[in-house]
């Protein structure tokens, strides 16, 4: 998917920008184009959650410009360059589709509000389906415990969520809502990891 956004990206930005005489007003338009092109699926995946906008978009620039390095380059060596990127997609196809997650020692409990787990490494990610009627909202918090130095996040996967931001919420908990029956699902990802981590969560409406 980021591989089919970022060559769309690129033709919308070549169409709008084709009548443009080559100069250094245009590169540092193509450039400025290709920063927000790196923040803006950010800005619309992550509705209100500034800090994931902040922390993914500087990931999404540096994508963003290293496709724009390489679109340069491979200009210059047509039609092998067509080759690579017939080739960069099939091998992106390729880690989309297959799992590479790694545990050692896992263990698992989950509850009727509630999941943990304990882990001496976790390396890829693991989804925690929540099934979802209408209209209802689940709120969910993650505490990490962790006993290494390895990496670690979360996300919510699911059709028609919608962020709702709680005003009087103090404790960390991030709440999305459903408008039809739905199967969410918590992904949290392991970088390298040992340790554990709880999520609690409620559902209303």
């Amino acid at each position: 998917m980021a591989y089919g956004y970022a060559v769309l990206f690129a033709v919308c930005v070549d169409a709008a920008l084709i009548k443009q005489k080559g100069s250094p007003a245009k590169l540092a338009l193509t450039v400025l184009l290709y920063l927000l092109g790196g923040v803006l699926p950010f800005v619309i995946w992550f509705p209100g959650q500034w800090l994931m906008v902040l922390i993914a978009g500087f990931y999404g620039i540096a994508c963003s410009l290293a496709f724009l390095g390489a679109a340069s380059m491979f200009r210059r060596w047509w039609p092998y360059s067509g080759v690579v990127a017939i080739l960069l997609l099939c091998a992106s196809l390729y880690v989309s589709v297959t799992d590479f997650t790694q545990t050692k020692h896992w263990t698992e409990t989950r509850s009727a509000d509630g999941y943990h787990a304990e882990f001496a490494y976790f390396h890829g990610k693991k989804e925690i389906p929540v099934e979802l009627g209408r209209g209802q909202t689940l709120s969910y918090r993650i505490d990490w415990q962790m006993a290494n130095g390895g990496g670690y996040g979360y996300s919510l996967e699911g059709e028609g969520v919608t962020y709702v931001r709680d005003e009087q919420d103090d404790g960390g908990w991030m709440v999305y809502r459903v408008d039809e029956p739905s199967t969410v699902r918590i992904v949290v990802t392991g970088d390298r990891a040992q340790g554990a981590f709880t999520i609690k969560w409620r559902i209303t409406g």
